[in-house]
């Protein structure tokens, strides 16, 4: 009778190591034993193993925060071998609930779990450590000034050849680009971007590759840039504008301390809303965020900073604006204003139209005429110099006697008046008296 043939018995699994692990699982690995058809791994708390048919097991349907011990042995038929050495591992809290964060707004807060051994946050940008926040009573809190000043970016500049262009502003979409066409001329350029923080020092800076290829340089903080192919009129790119937080399980210093499960915090602009503006009643209103502040500039004049309600409602009433003029309005958060709307005032719909043929004659040494076609339904006009705002004169008429100094040079605009409000400007003329 022939006798049955048995395989040995499994070797025993080697270093037994957790290769990853979040708040519900734990990824194990060991060295890979040739003669094993399986393994079963030992999980502390379950009666029975859980099956794997290759040397990485991810044990799942885990308890956040808690200590799991695992072995494992390997098994050929019936027949199973040895277990391995003992790890144990504990999982991860879960992510902190984070509120919304406004660009420049002094703190970072949210919450995270009650409990004495959390005392701490670690905030990064991509892989890089920024600032170690507190935790008290699970209030979680970071001090942000010192992070948006050194770690969002403000400005980029190029470096073509070690000589650095001048430096342009970064888009508010997390985007920004460089006009090179002319600046980036062969392949053997040797090309740098850099980027700027708020304070105006480096906090990036990019090879840039010359290529027909596509491809993306990455850096530690998560700011991008695009290769560079000749004759494209930009170099492109990105800067991060996500934060990531994990609380900290256990003392900031200690070494067993356990990171949370990561949440990811977006920086969001202050939201900014201007209504429609009228020559004629003059306020600037509109919505941004709750008791915020907004800086309304018009036609390039700083006017006042105006305070929103608690709905985040503002308004004001603003001198110097005529039709025509360009109203911004900035939130103000601290000392930056990291979002803005700019709008241009329209004439009322029932003014006259904008005065057309404004024309200087007559011109000596220091005279001469200003004239215009009579406007439609006008009952009277505006005349405005050198581009300013303010008005200079008004008259009924449709031309001005105009004096200067000889080889004196000055512009005009006329605009046309009736009861429903002003013109826009016409196009200015100029004189020199000869």
């Amino acid at each position: 009778m022939a006798l049955l043939s048995l395989s040995p018995s499994p070797e025993r699994p080697s270093n037994l190591r957790v290769l990853s692990f979040t708040d519900e699982s734990i990824t194990f690995t060991w060295d890979d034993n040739s003669t094993a058809d399986e393994y079963l791994l030992y999980l502390g708390g379950e009666e029975q193993p859980r099956r794997f048919n290759k040397n990485i097991a991810v044990v799942s349907g885990l308890i956040p925060k808690t200590f799991y011990s695992a072995s494992v042995s390997g098994k050929n038929g019936f027949l199973e071998g040895e277990l391995s050495n003992i790890k144990t591992q504990k999982t991860r809290m879960t992510a902190s609930i984070i509120d919304s964060y406004i660009a420049f707004v002094t703190y970072m807060s949210g919450k995270t779990e009650n409990n004495a051994a959390v005392t701490n946050a670690r905030l990064y940008m991509k892989s890089k450590y920024l600032a170690t926040g507190t935790v008290t009573a699970g209030a979680v809190s970071v001090y942000m000034t010192g992070v948006m000043g050194g770690y969002y970016a403000r400005k980029i500049a190029l470096s073509v050849n070690g000589t650095e262009l001048p430096a342009v502003a970064v888009l508010l979409d997390g985007s920004f680009r460089y006009y090179a066409k002319d600046k980036i001329t062969k392949s053997t350029d040797v090309v740098k971007l850099i980027i700027y923080n708020q304070g105006n020092a480096v906090m990036d800076t990019f090879d840039v590759v010359i290529s027909n290829t596509n491809s993306k340089q990455e850096s530690e903080l998560g700011n991008t840039v695009n290769s560079y192919k000749l004759n494209d009129s930009y170099v492109t790119g990105t800067y991060n504008t996500d934060f990531i937080l994990n609380a900290l399980d256990g003392k900031s210093a200690a070494p067993d301390t356990i990171e949370s499960m990561p949440v990811v915090i977006p920086i969001l602009l202050p939201k900014i809303e201007v209504y429609a503006v009228s020559s004629v009643a003059g306020v600037v209103a509109g919505v941004t965020e709750n008791n915020g502040q907004v800086k309304v500039t018009v036609d390039g004049v700083a006017k006042t900073i105006l305070t929103a309600d608690s709905t985040g409602v503002y308004s004001g009433n603003i001198s110097g604006i005529i039709s025509g003029s360009i109203v911004l309005v900035e939130a103000k958060v601290g000392s930056y204003y990291p979002s803005f709307k700019s709008i241009t005032v329209p004439a009322p719909d029932l003014a006259p139209k904008t005065p057309t043929g404004v024309a200087i004659s007559a011109v000596t040494k220091t005279t001469a005429t200003l004239s215009w076609p009579a406007t439609a339904g006008a009952t009277s006009y505006k005349l405005y110099q050198n581009g300013y705002t303010t008005l200079w004169k008004t008259t009924t008429a449709t031309s001005y006697a105009l004096t200067g100094t000889s080889g004196s040079t000055w512009t005009y605009q006329v605009v046309a008046v009736n009861a429903n409000g002003d013109s826009l400007r016409s196009e200015a003329v100029s004189v020199t008296y000869q």
